[in-house]
């Protein structure tokens, strides 16, 4: 194919002028036809166009850039997810972007996604069947990616046994008896996992999950896991944990 017609979807116009800079600089085989600083917006810029690439900023005012999907009833354009949170990394995943970049973007990163966008345009085609997968995903977050080295883990939900604070950053148990330290807080994950009532803080330095949970011992102040782990809980998140467990 000739060039790859690009649209970038971002509220922020410093944003869009850098991606452009830096698509103009490193990924020459892009051309972008056309920008938008919102969801309605970009809309009738991607039905006008037709691009095959959109760059798309995740949070934007009055809509995000999930909601900008289900206006359209099929997907005919490649997607590569561009945000400052990278807690949305796997929603990306779910509706079958191409990348996902982290702002401030990296040059080789946005390279080797320009890459692997051009591959799946001219081999593979599109996938009209993202919409269905966003929309079954947002009932429930059922995976989360987890920066591992250069790339992403991709963790199911139900496979984690609960989660530690370490200071600055987190330690993540799998029931397979891996771990995962991540560069974040342990707030970051009660604000993405105990939205369900399937997982809870139960201390200021643990998150677990209720349906790994094996015995609660009121006597001890502890859970036990099925895999034998034990959690003490503190008293002041013990009649909320309570209220989710034994309810």
């Amino acid at each position: 194919m000739t060039k790859i017609q690009a649209v970038i979807v971002d509220d922020e116009l410093n944003a869009r002028e850098n991606l452009k800079y830096l698509l103009n600089a490193f990924c020459k085989e892009v051309e972008v036809v056309s920008e938008a600083s919102n969801v309605d917006e970009a809309v009738k810029e991607i039905k006008k166009n037709k691009p095959h690439l959109v760059f798309l900023d995740i949070e934007m005012p009055r809509k995000n850039g999930f909601q900008l999907l289900e206006e359209f009833e099929n997907i005919n354009f490649q997607i590569i997810f561009i945000t400052a949170y990278d807690m949305y990394a796997i929603k990306a995943f779910e509706v079958a972007a191409i990348d996902y970049l982290l702002k401030p973007i990296d040059i080789e990163r946005l390279k080797e996604s320009v890459k692997k966008a051009k591959s799946t345009i001219e081999n593979l085609g599109f996938s009209n069947t993202n919409l269905e997968v966003l929309k079954s995903n947002k009932k429930k977050l059922q995976r989360i990616a987890i920066p591992y080295k250069t790339d992403y883990a991709i963790i199911n939900i139900d496979d984690i046994l609960c989660i530690e604070a370490d200071r600055m950053y987190s330690i993540i148990y799998i029931n397979n008896q891996k771990k995962y330290v991540v560069a974040k807080k342990l707030s970051y994950y009660q604000k993405l996992l105990c939205v369900d009532n399937e997982f809870a803080r139960v201390h200021r330095s643990w998150i677990v999950n209720l349906d790994q949970i094996d015995m609660y011992s009121k006597k001890e102040k502890e859970v036990k896991l099925k895999t034998d782990f034990k959690i003490p809980i503190s008293k002041s998140y013990k009649e909320h944990f309570e209220e989710l467990f034994c309810s």
